[in-house]
């Protein structure tokens, strides 16, 4: 019977492929919608249609993006694409919370961000930075955790996305200190209240931070990510004090599950002619964002997998659950 079945799948792609030779070779015939899970303005929808358009220009055909804002869960554009046709014709610009902390964070989804997508590439890093207060005594991370440690209580520290809260415990958890965490509604608020003195220290994007740092408003005491940004190499990243630590932000491209896999293929090849265009680079930079693109599409879902489980172990630890 098991060989029935593998048979009789292997004649039904073999007759796909004879009914379709030359589908993956005229993709695409026409437009493209990218959804971009954010309202538009932002750093993540700048990003979306920057790469909607250098995409178009590589393909031939517009690439549409569609804004499907639903706050920091982007729940509602991966929905969408989730539903969509396997055709190559509608694609998602997925955040790391889309596909590596939305399921533990929530007791349902109506997504399965590992069956109802097929991974093409990373595209960007925005590195989180650990915010100071330029009146605060400290200006590394080691000097945070040992004032910390002397004198428990002393820092508490903003965060207005689930990823960075998942970076403060576990931040948290590798100092063997107790930062008291305090939510923020959103980025701007929480800038306000650090300058303000509410707060002593925050979490928050590089692109929000860096502009303040510069004009020496706030301090930046570390980064989160895999290298130093280099638009501020002098600001030293959190792997170098915890080796391995690496919960930044992250963006990707992703195309509904059952994608063929030259379509795949075919968007991934355009996509790192984009991403390595010196034009785009430039621009994506001058944002605070760091272009990023992967080896492969399945170096890109390995990558997924790693993430979803450092992750899954911090948000068990930290207890976070939203309902």
């Amino acid at each position: 019977m098991r060989k029935m079945i593998a048979h009789l799948a292997c004649a039904i792609a073999c007759l796909m492929a004879l009914a379709f030779p030359g589908f993956a070779q005229t993709y695409p015939s026409r437009s493209i919608t990218l959804i971009v899970p954010f309202a538009p303005g932002g750093p993540a929808d700048f990003l979306g249609r920057l790469i909607g358009l250098k995409l178009g220009e590589q393909l031939g055909q517009q690439i549409i993006v569609d804004n499907r804002p639903s706050g920091a869960t982007t729940i509602v554009g991966a929905q969408a694409v989730a539903r969509a046709k396997p055709d190559g014709y509608t694609l998602l610009m997925a955040i790391d919370g889309t596909l590596v902390m939305n399921p533990f964070l929530f007791a349902t989804l109506p997504y399965d961000p590992f069956k109802d997508f097929t991974p093409i590439t990373q595209i960007a890093a925005v590195p989180s930075a650990m915010v100071a207060n330029v009146k605060v005594p400290a200006n590394t991370l080691r000097e945070v955790i040992a004032i910390e440690k002397a004198k428990p209580g002393t820092f508490n520290i903003g965060f207005s996305t689930p990823t960075s809260q998942v970076a403060i415990g576990l931040l948290n958890q590798l100092a063997g200190i107790n930062m008291v965490m305090v939510p923020y509604r959103g980025g701007a608020t929480q800038i306000t209240g650090l300058l303000a003195g509410d707060i002593p220290l925050g979490h928050e994007s590089v692109n929000v931070s860096l502009p303040l740092y510069r004009d020496q408003k706030i301090k930046i005491i570390a980064l989160t990510g895999q290298k130093r940004l280099s638009l501020a190499p002098e600001i030293p990243i959190i792997a170098e004090t915890f080796p391995g630590f690496d919960l930044g932000i992250w963006q990707s491209i992703m195309a509904p599950a059952g994608t063929p896999k030259e379509i795949v293929d075919k968007l991934h090849a355009a996509l790192k002619k984009v991403l390595e265009t010196p034009d785009v680079r430039a621009r994506i930079l001058a944002a605070g964002i760091e272009p990023v693109v992967s080896d492969s599409p399945e170096a890109f879902a390995a990558f997924i997998k790693s993430q979803a489980e450092v992750r899954q172990k911090v948000i068990k630890a930290v207890g976070m659950k939203i309902e």
